[in-house]
């Protein structure tokens, strides 16, 4: 199994070593029954707190097999939403589509995506101090869940907690875990088996040095299992070492895109499932 730390929030800030700006288009699908959501902006310079200006005018829908979904613009600018609320389902592929005109001329970007299958449930989940085989982290409490994995080893989860319904990273991507279960596809999570190979496996970490992730006896834990694409999941990772404004760690290099063309576009369009499970510690 591999983990990776990752942290969850950014607006489309990229360094462009051409100096061009490009379009950000940033949405998904998952399965809640909600308004899904994609937000078309103007990508700004890596150094810089200057905030992305948003495009307005844009036509946006999405292909589900024979259906359309369409997007209307809300009162924000530049944030589109379906028109009515939806859940996406496993096994479909969603394909984006937007569409506006600007000085250039007319402009058409498109991106697809398939939301993958996620575990049935999550059974329960343990937050206790942290440790993985020989290795433990002071200061460190873990999140231990407890699910049947699904037989897929080449499926991608994204973790992510609240306190007391507190998203810790809020709605960034500066707080989050990523792990695939790879080898331990099929098998019950940190079930016996599991243990026998390699003991029990934290997903997330909380630093009880931040006070954003301090946990007290009576407080409700609660963890957020997303199944998401590979390219999302690496994404993710690559917005990690692209975050901060430190000239001394070195230039920051562009993050992969599933938006296309892709020498005009940045960001992501994803299609995930969500598994909650939460304990009073």
């Amino acid at each position: 199994m591999t983990l990776w730390a990752t942290s969850c929030r950014e607006p489309m800030k990229i360094d462009m070593q051409s100096g061009v700006m490009l379009v950000g288009i940033s949405g998904s699908i998952t399965d809640e029954f909600k308004y899904q959501e994609v937000i078309v902006s103007r990508t700004t310079p890596f150094y810089t707190d200057d905030l992305p200006e948003r495009i307005s005018g844009a036509t946006v829908f999405v292909l589900d097999g024979n259906d359309t979904i369409h997007y209307q613009e809300s009162e924000e600018a530049g944030r589109y939403l379906t028109l009515e609320p939806m859940a996406g389902e496993p096994n479909h592929t969603y394909r984006l589509s937007v569409d506006f005109y600007d000085e250039e001329g007319h402009q058409h970007f498109y991106s697809e995506t398939t939301m993958k299958e996620n575990v049935e449930q999550i059974d329960s989940i343990k937050v206790k101090d942290w440790k993985f085989n020989a290795l433990e982290l002071e200061h460190y409490l873990g999140v231990y869940p407890y699910f049947q994995t699904t037989d897929d080893p080449k499926t991608y989860y994204m973790v992510r907690v609240s306190i007391n319904h507190e998203d810790i990273g809020g709605d960034t991507l500066t707080k989050c875990e990523i792990f695939e279960t790879m080898g331990y596809a099929g098998i019950y999570f940190n079930g016996p088996l599991m243990v026998l190979l390699g003991g029990e496996f934290p997903v997330y970490g909380l630093d009880q040095r931040d006070s954003l992730e301090v946990v007290h006896r009576g407080d409700t834990v609660t963890m957020d299992l997303w199944s998401i694409p590979r390219d999302y999941a690496h994404y993710i990772a690559e917005i990690a070492t692209n975050s901060g404004t430190n000239p001394m760690m070195g230039t920051p290099s562009n993050v992969r895109t599933n938006i296309q063309p892709e020498d005009k576009a940045v960001g992501m369009f994803h299609a995930s499932s969500k598994r909650s499970c939460s304990v009073i510690y």
